[in-house]
């Protein structure tokens, strides 16, 4: 898979957006491991909407790094952007209300790469839409 980089990205932007790829990478791998280690409900000792969450975030850190790496900065940062702000408030909650110690690590790390992502999302987004992103008319979309 070839990467697409809108012209005039500046070698500051390419080290943002490969910091958002490296972190994703680490969480998607994370949560791919603790399906292998544990099987196909990692999760089940958890409540089931953070069950539910955690499980799903094996594919949402895949989907951010995948729109990074294709060219679709908008739709990567604002994905990162919702996947931390709601990954920082489930483990906060796992941690303080649900007395489960491991996040004790985990939630400070997470809310210093929130603090990353929202600060770094405004220099990110692209003033012009990027060509890559765009959604192919209805009329197109069935024919080849």
């Amino acid at each position: 898979m070839r990467s697409v980089r809108p012209r005039g990205d500046t070698l500051r932007t390419r080290v943002a957006l490969a910091i958002y790829a490296a972190c994703f990478a680490i969480g998607a791998f994370n949560h791919a491991r603790d399906f292998w280690l544990t099987g196909w409900r990692p999760y089940a000792w958890a409540p089931a909407v953070l069950e539910a969450f955690w499980t799903a975030l094996v594919l949402l850190d895949a989907a951010v790094i995948v729109l990074i790496l294709t060219g679709c900065r908008r739709a990567g940062v604002a994905l990162a952007a919702g996947i931390m702000i709601a990954d920082v408030a489930a483990n906060t909650h796992a941690w303080l209300t649900l007395d489960i110690p491991a996040f004790a690590f985990a939630v400070p790390l997470q809310t210093a790469f929130l603090g990353y992502v929202l600060g770094s999302a405004p220099f990110l987004w692209s003033a012009r839409p990027e060509p890559a992103c765009r959604v192919p008319p209805a009329s197109a979309a069935g024919t080849m």
